[in-house]
């Protein structure tokens, strides 16, 4: 009743039913084709044949097998997850060669990258140039990075632009999750795991079935409770920029030090899944998903990764004794005394860093059979994501750079398609597209207790308050003309309309952060920063397919994509600023793309085969100036790229598989001069007698300021080369079967910060993921032990100049990093009935 697929185009039922047993590539998974229906309406699923399960994609909001639709896709399973211990984005990413997740919490809330294409994350306004669609609703929030995710049917990873299908921004590529719907009959399914290096405890919950004839429902629960991988080395200490003569109180002259030694988070996610059938025409599913978590704040998120003179970092030149600058589990962040937190906003537990999130996530999907060959479909989305923390974020005991910081981002949105399926050779799609969004911004922050101020009893240099408030809508049309029964030729465009509304001004400032009675130009109101945003796009889309054989796919495609403009919210607000400072251009990207799918051996073999040609032009680009206190917000030139992938799967026999992929993407920055990463000239220092650092030089011969020609160089996050492979041995044992995988995953050296500071580059390196689980053959019961990262290997996913760390003259700036994290053991236990 509850398992719904939607025939396939009438032009290759054939094809499809002929290649039920196609592998696909690149994951454990099978890719095979579902029964036709002329009536049910296309709501996504996977079904089920006589002999294996069905993975089926919506990556051209249609349902196609994987083998046969004319892009590139990786696809990780519900297995795969499961047995990866994959609980979010971060580590899903890790699965897929070319793809980087960092969660960075402040600002921006997280970087995406697939092929080496990102969006910085140290940017609140920036939106993503990856998107992710969770069961048919996009979000460009990097903040998404910190979401668990739990319950998963399936990933689809796609790779390139792909603006014609989803949306807007997602010029680099989208991750499409789809989570689990009603099952046919009453089935109730857990899961619980400790993970022994984290003391991370996770324990999921499902029930699932008919409610009524035609109505079918599924809860599910996910508690995760993790006391800590980090340990935060912070230690009590008198305060060095505590000073007396400024009135401000005795309690500010010692520091805390990390109340907490072992910064850890704790999740609760839950999700209710309505689906039903309402007579041979109408489906609707509607889910709705909440996720409250806890944690320690962003500061512990990252750690300083030097470079540093001497063996401790420092902070406006002075060293912290308790503090490191490597990449490793260590990180370095002290609470604030109670007389410091007590002077900003947001201060809930007496000084001690926290952070705390909670999101809201709704998709309503309806789909309507107009006819045996026209379908109307419908899908609503809601997502509100809220984080407010107070936390040092300087990488110090000290935590000289502190602030409370509340955001708030929401997004509705509004999508209508019509789609064809009729006998003849030709078949449509055409929709339309309304996203309203609102992102709120407010932040209380200090960057030296020398600042105190005894007239108003504030450490705060300035309070602010920021907005941006924003409309697209866009209209899409794809026509399929199959102009041999193997021969289809497919096009199609988007047209999109944004704009953007900004405000920003200071509740409070001291020096140049005053800005109360500022006159902004372009602005009506005293105070208030203001910037209006409007931008227009076309993005084409076109391909051929060509398929020869049921076992065979071969395309080309030139493809397009676009990512908004806007605004800056991080920016701090000074006097002197103006709306140049904080706004950007948008985003776009063309190319082409070749590929072949199919199989050999007589299936055993299966294959996916691709290069690509691509070019990204103004890239949107932010790095920040310690010496302005203020971020630089720009469009790179162009990114030109260049690249091929290749992923198999083998079936050595019935219980043993092999699966492995390698990628090589080559993007060069073109026509970029941007900024140096953060360094101090000595005192007295010229044009004339410095020297800049590697890679940078003078802006003019007047002034120590410094830019850096990217010309020629891959941007950050962009290793040139990636890859993975692995197996998976099933073994009988009478009426039990034991499971062993083992999963090998490579990197290519990349720099980790957006200025391509040495300091954050990152070598090449290996990861190694394994398991083993034991238990019946009817699944009633498991037991699993899981290995992530077992070669314990410390690497950076994201990195920018660190405030306070550009105290040493003659010395590059320290760096903060988000490192990943290290080796994990799991064991697991679940069921099934």
């Amino acid at each position: 009743m509850i398992k719904i697929a939607q025939k396939a185009q009438h032009s290759r039922k054939a094809a499809l039913l002929l290649s039920a047993s196609i592998a696909g590539w690149c994951n454990p998974a099978f890719a095979q084709v579902a029964p036709s229906d002329p009536v049910r309406p296309p709501i996504p699923t996977t079904v089920e044949t006589e002999d294996q399960n069905v993975i089926i994609v919506t990556a051209r909001g249609r349902e196609e097998t994987l083998n046969d639709v004319p892009v590139v896709v990786s696809v990780v399973t519900d297995d795969e997850i499961a047995r990866s211990n994959a609980t979010d984005l971060v580590k899903i990413a890790e699965l897929t060669p070319t793809v980087i997740v960092g969660a960075y919490k402040s600002n921006g809330g997280g970087s995406l990258a697939i092929r080496g294409i990102s969006s910085p994350a140290n940017q609140a306004g920036f939106e993503q140039a990856v998107s992710v669609a969770i069961d048919g609703v996009q979000t460009s929030d990097g903040r998404i990075a910190q979401l668990g995710f739990f319950d998963v049917d399936q990933v689809e990873i796609l790779k390139g632009p792909q603006a014609l299908f989803f949306g807007k921004n997602s010029p680099a590529g989208v991750i499409s999750v789809r989570t689990k719907d009603p099952t046919s009959s009453l089935e109730v399914s857990g899961r619980a795991g400790y993970e022994f290096v984290g003391d991370e405890i996770v324990t999921d919950l499902a029930v699932s079935g008919p409610i009524t004839d035609s109505i079918g429902g599924r809860i599910a629960f996910r508690y995760r409770n993790l006391d800590g991988w980090l340990r935060n080395t912070a230690q009590p200490i008198a305060n060095p920029f505590y000073n007396p003569a400024t009135g401000a109180p005795a309690g500010a002259a010692q520091l805390p030090g990390a109340l907490d030694p072992r910064p850890g988070e704790e999740e609760f996610l839950g999700r209710l899944t309505l689906q039903g059938e309402f007579g041979d025409r109408l489906t609707v599913r509607l889910k709705a998903f909440g996720a409250t978590g806890n944690d320690a704040g962003p500061g512990v998120a990252t750690q300083n990764i030097g470079p540093c003179t001497g063996p401790n970092p420092r902070v406006l030149g002075i060293p912290d004794p308790f503090a490191e600058c490597f990449v490793d589990n260590r990180t370095t962040s002290g609470d604030l005394p109670i007389a410091i937190s007590s002077t900003l906003a947001g201060d809930r537990e007496n000084g001690q860093a926290y952070g705390r999130l909670r999101a809201f996530v709704t998709s309503a999907e309806l789909a309507y059979s107009l006819s045996e060959t026209l379908t109307i479909t419908s899908t609503t989305g809601y997502n509100w994501i809220k984080y407010e923390f107070l936390s040092g974020l300087d990488q110090t005991t000290y935590s000289q750079l502190a602030f409370f910081n509340e955001q708030r981002n929401r997004a509705f949105s509004q999508e209508l398609r019509l789609v064809s399926d009729f006998d003849g050779p030709f078949d449509f799609m055409i929709g339309g597209f309304y996203q309203d969004t609102s992102l709120f911004d407010t932040n209380d922050t200090k960057v030296r207790d020398t600042f105190y101020q005894a007239s108003s009893g504030r450490f705060a240099l300035y309070e602010d308050l920021n907005q941006q408030e924003g409309q697209t809508l866009s209209a899409f049309a794809q026509g399929i003309y199959e102009i041999t029964p193997t021969l289809e030729l497919a096009g199609g465009a988007r047209f999109t309309h944004e704009e953007k509304d900004y405000s920003k001004q200071n509740l409070y400032g001291i020096f140049g952060f005053n800005t109360l009675s500022a006159n902004f130009p372009g602005s009506d109101e005293l105070g208030v920063l203001k910037g209006s945003f409007e931008d227009d796009n076309i993005s084409p889309e076109a391909s051929l397919t060509w398929r020869p054989s049921p076992e065979r796919t071969f395309f080309i495609a030139y493809k397009t994509g676009f990512k908004s403009g806007g605004f800056g919210l991080t920016n701090p607000l000074q006097t002197t600023t103006v709306i140049g400072d904080v706004d950007y251009d948008s985003e776009k990207a063309s190319g082409f793309e070749i590929g072949a799918k199919g199989t050999l051996l007589d299936g055993r073999l299966s294959f996916s085969a691709a290069a690509f040609a691509y070019t990204f032009e103004d890239l949107q680009v932010n790095t920040y100036d310690p010496a302005r206190i203020a971020y630089t917000i720009n469009n790179a030139g162009e990114v030109e790229q260049r690249g091929a992938e290749l992923s198999g799967r083998y079936e050595a026999s019935n219980i043993l598989s092999l699966h492995a992929a390698i990628a090589y993407t080559h993007n060069r920055f073109r026509n970029f001069v941007g900024q140096c990463y953060a360094y101090t000239f000595p005192v007295g220092a010229t044009p004339a007698t410095a020297v800049p650092p590697q890679n940078c030089s003078f802006v003019n011969s007047t002034t120590l300021t410094l830019q850096q020609d990217y010309e020629g160089r891959a941007p950050a996050r962009s290793p040139d080369w990636a890859g993975n492979a692995g197996f998976a041995f099933d073994i009988p044992a009478g009426a039990y079967k034991v499971g062993v995988t083992g999963d090998a995953f490579y990197s290519g050296s990349y720099f980790a910060a957006d200025t391509l500071a040495p300091p954050s580059r990152q070598d090449d390196f290996f990861r190694f993921n394994a398991s083993v689980s034991f238990g019946p053959e009817d699944e009633r019961w498991s037991a699993a032990l899981v290995g992530r990262n077992l070669s314990n290997e410390y690497y950076l996913l994201y990195a920018a100049d660190r405030t306070g760390g550009a105290g040493v003259p003659g010395a590059i700036g320290e760096q903060r990093g988000v490192v990943s994290r290290g080796r994990e053991i799991m064991l697991q236990v679940g069921f099934q009935f």
